[in-house]
């Protein structure tokens, strides 16, 4: 029961400190004119982003970590790295490269137009949420 349990702690304090991190940079004035510039940015993505839900989507993402825990559980002995910190970052740069790279690729810049150079900023800005998230799911775990 023990196990479970940090399992969902790890996950859902990793995903609520990571994705209000990545909150945090999005939502920063230099990001955010950069990425609703509309002389810069799809008219796509400035028509649809506004209109999500966002606290279902974080709420979703917050979710999805207790995953991410829970998969990190199950490779932790084979995850590079002698100590905590160094699981955590190979398995933060994990999270990004599976989840997050893929997204970008296919949903923001394939479907709705986001400029190749807007997606890498964003890649960025996931790219810290995600190792945050992976440093606090390995030292839950450890």
């Amino acid at each position: 029961m023990e196990r479970k349990f940090k399992i969902i702690l790890a996950g859902l304090v990793g995903g609520f400190v990571g994705e209000g991190i990545m909150g945090a940079l999005f939502m920063s004035p230099p990001i955010h004119s950069i990425l609703y510039d509309p002389s810069l940015q799809s008219e796509l993505f400035i028509q649809l982003t506004p209109e999500r839900n966002l606290v279902l989507s974080i709420a979703g993402m917050v979710i999805l970590s207790i995953a991410h825990a829970w998969f990190y559980s199950l490779f932790k002995k084979s995850i590079p790295g002698t100590t905590w910190a160094k699981k955590g970052l190979f398995w933060g740069f994990t999270i990004w490269l599976l989840y997050w790279v893929f997204q970008e690729w296919f949903i923001y810049h394939t479907l709705i137009g986001e400029p190749i150079l807007l997606n890498l900023l964003e890649l960025v800005v996931l790219l810290l949420g995600s190792l945050v998230e992976g440093l606090i799911i390995a030292r839950i775990l450890k």
